[in-house]
């Protein structure tokens, strides 16, 4: 620690940023002085000269880095100031810190250190605080700092404002489910948080990472590896050991059979360990303010969120989890940093009826609505009348350039027919899975092709509200709307071919809430 009261990054930091060095340059120095070692282009000429330069630069200026760059922990806001040839300082108080994010590598398990980054709402570098390497201890110290921490004057108004705008809103939704949970034998209640409590709401079994593995498909994996191995023999000139390994493999079904299996359980082994990796030791966790998400078996990461930043939610579904029966359950959140996904993704293989009851029990304020209406038959023929620029772009492409390069013996027209059949499924799929509703909170919309997302917010999480119609759509009385959120960048929801009573009711339902907000 300095004298004023400033702290230096931990010295780990500087161990950290070489072994980044490292990483990134060695590719760079295999190619250069390895495999274009003989080149003479001049691209690789003063690469040799610059590349050595650079990394020498880099490797200098670390520990200057270091030295020059500090931060403070003060009881409300955290101080980074950095003096290299000019000094600046970045103030981030506590209570506009969004989201907290731990990783914890191989490298900092190694260590016995782990990474930290605070965000806020601000884009880029300048809403994000990073520490590369910190001690574990230090890390929930900060977390807790900001956890605890009290919101500003400034928030805090608007948090009451909010909190005014949709108490009546919400009296009647806490009456269903106080009526609800009168009804509901003690040993099937949902667990309450109460306060700081802590209550874990999910956590993978064996069982459910063997079908993760399955339902994601990790074990094709193996399919690109075996073709590589098969290609490197040739490359070797093992073209007649290969062929006689065919030979003998198709000569015997039971050889057959077995090469199979084989091959099988390799891809199921790998794409378990894949899966493991990724999702061993999931930990899905809240309190009364905070949700807590926990992944990774070997390299660990955390995220902590505040509920009220949650703006909408998503239940999405691809066609292997349609028929699988699982779900992916994701988070619109506020605050996160251009780059990044605009959601955070709680656990992608939830069986689906786990996945709806979930929104509840980590969101007591969002329930997932019933009884969605369906579009009207005319949006039907409108969709399928509609024209696909794609389907016209490939055909044109395909009469112009015929598809010799495919190495399969059929005519243009067979591949334009099949495109042409895959879309129109894909458009009958969407107009089946699309749904509406809405009420005086929520607002409900699930749609897709092949796909299928369902999309969940508040009203009072919805800060644009656009609705149009084209020439057709008027004609046809229906319209499109669009539902923005506030994320970075903004989470847009379209919702094509509604009927024009509900756009209208959708317009009432967000004008009577723009209207209350200006009131207050």
């Amino acid at each position: 620690m300095i004298k004023d009261g400033r702290n230096r990054y931990h010295p780990m930091a500087m161990l950290h940023d070489y072994i980044h060095l490292i990483k990134t340059t060695v590719p760079l120095f295999f190619l250069a002085f390895v495999l274009k070692a003989d080149s003479s282009a001049w691209l690789f000429t003063y690469g040799r000269y610059i590349l050595p330069a650079a990394v020498i630069c880099s490797a200098l200026y670390i520990p200057v880095k270091w030295y020059t760059k500090t931060y403070e922990i003060l009881p409300s806001a955290i101080v980074v100031t950095s003096k290299l040839f000019t000094t600046s300082t970045k103030t981030i108080p506590y209570s506009k810190i969004q989201q907290v994010k731990r990783k914890t590598t191989w490298v900092h398990r190694l260590l016995g250190m782990t990474s930290l980054t605070l965000e806020t709402s601000a884009e880029g570098r300048d809403g994000t605080v990073r520490f590369d390497v910190l001690r574990p201890s230090e890390a929930s110290s900060m977390e807790q700092r900001v956890q605890q921490e009290k919101p500003d004057f400034e928030r805090k108004t608007f948090l009451e404002k909010q909190d005014q705008e949709n108490a009546q809103e919400d009296n009647h939704e806490q009456e269903e489910v106080e009526r609800a949970e009168a009804a509901t034998p003690v040993d099937q209640k949902e667990p309450r948080v109460i306060g700081d409590e802590k209550t874990i709401h999910f956590k993978p079994t064996k069982k459910d990472l063997i079908k993760a593995s399955l339902a994601s498909l990790s074990f094709l994996a193996v399919i690109p590896f075996a073709g590589s191995r098969l290609s490197d023999a040739e490359d070797l000139h093992f073209e007649k050991q290969v062929d006689g390994l065919f030979e003998s493999l198709l000569s015997s079904i039971g050889m057959i059979v077995g090469a199979l299996t084989v091959l099988t359980v390799i891809g199921v082994g790998l794409g378990f360990v894949r899966t493991y990796k990724k999702y061993g030791k999931y930990e899905l966790a809240s309190t009364f303010e905070r949700i807590f998400i926990t992944k990774g078996a070997w390299e660990q990461d955390y995220l902590s969120v505040r509920k009220d930043h949650v703006q909408a939610v998503l239940i999405e579904q691809s066609l292997m989890k349609r028929l699988l029966g699982f779900a992916s359950l994701k988070l619109v959140i506020a605050g996160e940093n251009e780059g990044e996904e605009e959601v955070t993704s709680v656990y992608p293989f939830f069986p689906v009826k786990r996945a709806y009851s979930l929104v509840h029990e980590v969101l007591p304020d969002y329930r997932v609505l019933g009884n969605m209406d369906r579009l009207p038959r005319r949006a039907f023929y409108l969709r399928l009348l509609r024209p696909s620029w794609i389907w016209v772009a490939v055909t044109a492409g395909l009469y112009f350039f015929k598809p010799g390069s495919f190495f399969i013996d059929l005519p243009w027209w067979a591949f334009s027919s099949a495109l042409f059949v895959i879309i129109v499924l894909s458009r009958i799929q969407g107009y089946v899975h699309s749904r509406f509703q809405m009420d005086d909170t929520f607002i409900q919309f699930q749609a897709g092709g092949f796909t299928k997302t369902l999309y969940l917010s508040k009203r009072s999480k919805v800060i644009e509200l656009e609705v149009s119609r084209n020439y057709v759509q008027q004609k046809s009385g229906l319209a499109s709307v669009k539902l923005i959120n506030r994320a970075n960048p903004v989470r847009e929801t379209i919702m094509n071919d509604v009927p024009d009573e509900f756009a209208e009711r959708l317009k009432v339902w967000y004008t009577h809430q723009t209207l209350k907000r200006k009131a207050s």
